[in-house]
C-alpha cells in the first residue's frame, strides 16, 4: 500500500525524535497496509504503518502504528464531517483532553489505559499517528454477535471512569470543555446528519409498512415523527441545571472499544477509541447509545439494572477522586436516563441495523440516506436480519406505551 506523499521517512523520523526525545533516532524503513475493512469505519481513513528505527544508543525497534486521516475531500460524507468539526475535536481529545483525564484518574490509582498514545498530532494535515493497540493484545469483540454481560459491565466501568474524570477536569479547567464539545449528531443549526438520519428513518418506516401488524399500529405515528425527528433527538441530548453533566464518548459501540483477554478468553480490560463525537451532555446519552447498538438481547433486557450499575460505578469513582459537587440520587439518575429514551428509537432502529450488517449490498456511507435504487436496495436489506426484526417488534410497543411515538 502506498503512503501519502508527505508521509516520508524524514517526516516520521522527526516526529519520532521529538516523541522519544532522541535526536539521534534514525528511521530505516516504513511500509503500510489498510487497518480497517470496508464498512468498518466511515468517518476516517485508517492505515497501519510499520516502522523500523534505531535509537541513538543503538537499540533497534520495529513497531506498528495507526495513521488516522480525514476522508478524502471528494467523499460524499466529507462536508458533513467538516460541518460537525469531528476531526479537530478528535485531535484535541488525543492531544489535550484525554492526557489530562488520564492523569486525573492516576491520582486515585486508576491506572488502566484510557487511550492509545498519540505519537503525532498534526493539525496542519489533520492527521494523527497513534500507538497500535493490536501488539498489546487489545482487540474488538464481534460486532455481529454483540456483547454479553461481562463485556458490557467492563464498558460501563470504563465509561464511569471516563465520565468521572471529565467532571473533575471541568471543575479544574472550566473553559477547556466548553470550546469544542457542544455539537453532536442531532445538533440544531446543522444540516448534515439531519439528512442522514431522516433518510435512514424513512427506510425504517418503509420496513414497518411491510409488516401488517406493525403498519396498522405504528406507521402513521412514525410518519408524523419524521418532520420533527431531529428536534426530538436534540431535546434528548439537551441538559438542564439539575441534570448530571459530563463529557461523553458520543459514539460508544462495539467497534469503538477494545478488550484485553486472559488465557481463558475472559475479558479483563477495555479501552475506548475514536472520539470524533465526544460531547458535553448527560452521561445517559452514552448509555442509550451503547445499549441500543451493542448488547445481546438478554443483556439489553437488564437495561435498568445496567443503569444502576453505571450509577454506582460513577459515584464511587467520583468519591475516589474527592469530588465535592452535587450528585443525583439513583431515582433522579434513572429519570434522567428515561427522559432520553427517544434516542433509542433512532439508534436501535436505524444505526444498529448498519452496525451488525452482513449483507452483500453496497454499504457506502452515501447509501445510508440517498433514494437511488442502489441505496434503497441497501437500506431495505438492513432489515432482512431476523434479530433486527425481533428487536423492532420488542422496542416499538415499549416506546409507544411510554408516549415516545407521540408529538412531544
Amino acid at each position: 500500500m502506498s503512503l501519502p506523499s508527505w508521509l516520508t521517512e524524514d517526516y516520521i523520523q522527526k516526529a519520532f525524535q521529538e516523541f522519544h526525545k532522541d535526536d539521534q533516532l534514525r528511521v530505516q524503513k516504513v511500509c503500510a497496509k489498510p487497518a480497517t475493512g470496508k464498512g468498518e469505519n466511515f468517518v476516517g481513513v485508517m492505515t497501519r504503518i510499520y516502522v523500523d528505527f534505531q535509537h541513538g544508543d543503538g537499540t533497534k525497534q520495529k513497531q506498528s502504528y495507526i495513521l488516522k486521516q480525514a476522508v478524502s475531500s471528494d467523499a460524499p460524507q466529507a462536508k458533513i464531517f467538516a460541518e460537525y468539526d469531528v476531526y479537530n475535536r478528535e485531535l484535541d481529545m488525543y492531544d489535550i483532553v484525554l492526557p489530562k483525564m488520564s492523569k486525573i484518574l492516576q491520582e486515585a490509582a486508576f491506572n488502566d489505559k484510557l487511550m492509545a498514545e498519540a505519537i503525532v498530532v498534526d493539525r496542519e494535515r489533520t492527521v494523527m499517528i497513534l500507538e497500535d493497540l493490536a501488539p498489546l493484545r487489545y482487540t474488538n469483540a464481534d460486532r455481529v454477535k454483540q456483547l454479553d454481560m461481562a463485556h458490557t459491565k467492563l464498558v460501563l466501568d470504563m465509561m464511569a471512569k471516563f465520565h468521572a474524570a471529565a467532571i473533575i477536569l471541568n471543575q479544574r479547567e472550566p473553559d477547556l470543555l466548553s470550546r469544542n464539545y457542544s455539537s453532536h449528531f442531532f445538533s440544531r443549526g446543522k444540516k448534515g446528519y439531519g439528512q442522514v438520519f431522516v433518510g435512514l428513518f424513512k427506510a425504517f418506516i418503509r420496513y414497518v409498512k411491510t409488516k401488517p401488524n406493525l403498519k396498522n399500529r405504528y406507521a402513521n405515528k412514525l410518519d408524523n415523527i419524521v418532520t420533527n425527528l431531529m428536534e426530538y433527538a436534540a431535546k434528548s441530548v439537551d441538559v438542564g441545571e439539575k441534570d448530571l453533566q459530563t463529557l461523553v464518548h458520543g459514539d460508544c459501540w462495539t467497534t469503538n472499544v477494545m478488550y484485553l483477554y486472559d488465557d481463558e478468553g475472559n475479558p479483563t480490560t477495555v479501552l475506548p477509541i475514536d472520539f470524533q463525537f465526544s460531547t458535553w451532555t448527560s452521561p445517559a446519552v452514552d448509555l442509550h447509545y451503547f445499549f441500543s447498538t451493542s448488547l445481546k438481547s438478554d443483556v439489553k433486557a437488564e437495561e435498568l439494572e445496567l443503569v444502576q450499575y453505571h450509577y454506582y460505578a460513577l459515584k464511587s469513582t467520583l468519591e475516589a477522586l474527592s469530588y465535592k459537587g452535587s450528585f443525583p440520587s439513583l431515582v433522579e439518575y434513572q429519570l434522567q436516563f428515561e427522559k432520553r429514551r427517544f434516542l433509542s428509537l433512532i439508534i436501535a432502529n436505524v444505526f444498529q441495523p448498519i452496525m451488525v450488517y452482513q449483507g452483500n449490498e453496497d454499504c457506502d456511507f452515501i447509501n445510508f440516506y440517498r433514494e437511488t435504487a442502489e441505496a434503497i436496495k441497501f437500506q431495505d436489506s438492513m432489515y432482512e436480519n431476523e434479530e433486527i426484526q425481533t428487536r423492532i417488534d420488542t422496542i416499538l410497543p415499549i416506546l409507544d406505551a411510554k408516549g415516545f411515538l407521540e408529538a412531544h
